[in-house]
């Protein structure tokens, strides 16, 4: 008999002849019906495999308790595995236990392996971590490839030994050099992530690979993420899809997952969300975080399946409690702003730190806007900043250009445009929008960097581009105003438009703008009312000004001049320098108020402050007429002066009216004659008016009546009154 079991194990293993398991069978059963002991356990694994034999696995158990009960460890251990698995009998860890301790007796390497895993585990005994190293020892003294393999894990964590990476890695190698995928794959990932080895991705896909020829399924997973991000191999994202499908179809969850995102990207196969989803929920249901978190993003985003952010939550809060760190953040999230659960901020700030402290960037940038506003902890603008500048320096784009925002703005650090810019430029490299953004208005206004309206253009095309509507407004704006470009109402408005469809306040009053007076548009005064409307319920406080002037006038609106008042009451307190002045005009005419000149210096002056022109020449007039304030001539030139060198016609004509009639400088006709020049070419009435008359006396310019007559034509043309009569008296 024992002839007849070798011959069969030769054809069983392929040894000197053929592999034949059918012969091997045969062989097996002539050796077994003379009372072989060794062939009762072959038969028995070929019948468990159905090699050579119809599967039956119960068959396999009651060959293996024949040889088991005879005393043979092999045999001991295939029972032991049988109750252990629940392979032909029910799973019974106690049962298992006992004949693996059996076998573990005669020292039989895969019992002792198999019988520490149990009391690792926990398994049919009672926990026994010091108990499971002896065991694993013993085994792998034996040369017993899974039992170093073990071993190595428990010398990595530190599983009832003290932790030693460096003899992990050696165990792994032992084991990994006799074949053991596991260890082959365990190795290959010390070489990955640098576990007690110098980082080396060329050796971790070597032993990646090794591990997958025999298909170990987390090799395969692991030798896909390499060919997916380009990790010791040329980059196939085609390759790393088959690796993901393999080690998918074998129920690797990771691989599960990472088709998925496949999937759902189109990285080397179609774009299909529902397939993403369906491998997503699929890992999710088997209590992979990582797919969890997907798959609460696609709910939240309503990627493939519609938005419900309460189904967001629920697979977000699966995986957090695994302490997965995105899924965490986005949690977090979900608490800040009150997506399917009730806004807890202090529970945001507790989800973002513990995300934060895992090391995940995005929640250190979250963490440190809720210190920068003080959601859910004591407002800290230097902590904010020290956050933002730990995420920046990790390369995180919202990091960068936040860090760049506190240097814009001083916030938390002294204002340095130098610094915000190179923060700027940093996340906008990465095409992040708000910081293109940014960038494209330093280069635009010179803030940090050498002024550039090309550059500045470029990076606000590239925003809007991106949608994102500051930047699309911003463009619009520069098509507006021919700043880097041709000036172009049409391009305005198509950028307008796009950003006001997307709820962008300031862009919605521009529309409006353009409405009101038909630029880029045919006018119309009910479209511009219904804009600024939008925009001032939305809290734009230039829309709510210029609502307040349609108010005002009766344009698209019936005529309200206290409802005027209030709006631009409204937008002058928000600090808006042109409603201020209205504001004060309002006061100093006795627009929807009583006339109140206290009141109109006051605006006026907050107007000015702001370098308002027209709130600058206002508040000459008040100086120089002792309106809301002691007169003061001199300080009334002074405005006049800053406003005119503004650009305001105004300004222009009053300074040049201070130099024809010595108020608060010595008489000057010929600089009046000039300041009114200035005005008179952008076409005021008053300044025509009175450069007629200089004409007309041949004041600071030799007289000239048929000059006169052509000014005081243009004037009277425009209105002006004293104009009309001045034309009657020359013309007789």
């Amino acid at each position: 008999p024992r002839a007849m079991f070798l011959l069969g194990e030769c054809y069983d293993r392929g040894y000197g002849v053929e592999q034949n398991y059918d012969r091997a069978v045969k062989l097996y059963q002539l050796a077994a019906d003379k009372e072989y002991t060794s062939a009762f356990c072959s038969l028995g694994l070929c019948y468990e495999l159905g090699q050579g034999v119809e599967e039956d696995k119960a068959k396999a158990v009651e060959l293996y308790r024949w040889a088991a009960e005879r005393g043979m460890p092999r045999a001991q251990c295939n029972l032991g595995f049988c109750y252990y698995t629940g392979i032909g009998v029910e799973e019974d860890e106690a049962e298992a236990v006992r004949w693996f301790e059996k076998a573990a007796e005669e020292e039989y390497p895969r019992a002792m392996q198999l019988l520490a895993e149990c009391y690792e585990n926990g398994y049919g005994v009672e926990k026994n971590i010091d108990k499971a190293v002896e065991l694993y020892v013993k085994s792998s003294e034996s040369g017993y490839p899974p039992a170093l393999c073990n071993l190595g894990l428990c010398y990595e964590l530190g599983t009832g030994v003290e932790m030693d990476k460096a003899k992990a890695v050696e165990l792994y190698r032992q084991a990994a050099e006799r074949g053991d995928a596991r260890a082959q794959c365990n190795l290959g990932y010390c070489y990955y992530t640098g576990i007690g080895v110098e980082e080396d991705n060329e050796q971790a896909f070597q032993w990646f690979a090794k591990s997958a020829e025999d298909g170990y399924a987390r090799a395969i997973q692991l030798l896909g993420e390499c060919y997916d991000r380009g990790y010791g191999v040329e980059p196939d994202v085609e390759k790393a899809v088959q690796l993901y499908q393999q080690a998918s179809d074998k129920g690797n969850v990771p691989g599960m997952c990472a088709l998925g995102l496949c999937y759902e990207l189109g990285r080397g196969i179609q774009e299909d969300k529902d397939k993403a989803r369906e491998l997503y929920l699929k890992a999710a249901e088997r209590g992979y975080p990582r797919a969890q978190c997907n798959l609460g993003f696609f709910y939240y985003q309503g990627i493939g399946v519609k938005e419900d952010d309460q189904e967001a939550v629920k697979w977000f809060q699966k995986a957090a409690g695994q302490d997965y760190p995105r899924a965490m953040q986005l949690l977090g999230e979900c608490y800040e702003n009150g997506y399917g659960v009730e806004k807890d901020l202090t529970k945001a700030v507790e989800l973002y730190t513990k995300a934060h402290q895992a090391g995940y960037v995005p929640a250190t940038c979250a963490l440190g806007v809720c210190y920068e506003y003080g959601d859910g902890v004591e407002r800290d603008l230097s902590k904010a900043v020290e956050l933002y500048r730990q995420a920046a320096e990790q390369g995180y784009p919202r990091g960068q250009c936040n860090l760049g925002y506190c240097y814009y703005q001083g916030v938390g650090v002294a204002e340095d445009d130098g610094e915000a810019a190179k923060w700027f430029a940093r996340a906008a490299e990465q095409e992040y929008p708000r910081a293109m953004c940014l960038l494209a208005e330093c280069y635009e206004d010179g803030n940090g960097l050498e002024k550039d309206t090309d550059k500045a253009l470029m990076w606000y095309r590239k925003a809007a581009e991106e949608g994102y509507p500051p930047a699309q407004c911003s463009l619009g704006v520069c098509y507006y105003q021919g700043i880097g470009v041709e000036e172009d109402n049409d391009q305005a408005v198509y950028w307008f438009e796009k950003a006001a469809a997307r709820g962008y306040p300031r862009a919605v009053q521009l529309l409006g703008e353009c409405y009101e007076n038909g630029y880029g548009v045919a006018k119309n005064i009910q479209k511009a009312v219904e804009l600024y409307q939008e925009a001032h319920a939305s809290g734009n406080p230039s829309a709510t000004c210029s609502l307040g002037l349609c108010y005002e006038l009766g344009m698209g609106v019936q005529e309200d001049k206290a409802r005027a008042v209030e709006l631009y009451r409204q937008a002058a307190e928000r600090g808006l320098s042109r409603a201020q002045c209205n504001l004060g005009f309002c006061f100093y005419e006795g627009i929807g108020v009583v006339v109140d000149y206290d009141q109109a210096f006051y605006w006026f002056r907050q107007s000015a402050e702001q370098g308002n022109y027209r709130g600058l020449c206002m508040l000459g007039l008040c100086y120089e007429l002792g309106r809301g304030v002691m007169e003061d001539t001199q300080k009334a030139v002074q405005y006049y002066r800053q406003a005119a060198a503004g650009g305001s016609v105004a300004g222009m004509c009053n300074l040049g009216y201070c130099y024809y009639t010595g108020i608060g400088v010595d008489v000057d006709e010929a600089e009046a004659v000039q300041w009114f020049q200035k005005a008179a070419d952008c076409g005021q009435p008053r300044a025509l008016f009175l450069l007629g008359e200089c004409y007309e006396n041949g004041s600071g310019v030799p007289e000239n009546l048929d000059k006169a007559r052509e000014y005081y034509q243009q004037a009277a043309d425009k209105g002006y009154q004293s104009a009309q009569e001045a034309l009657q008296r020359l013309n007789g």
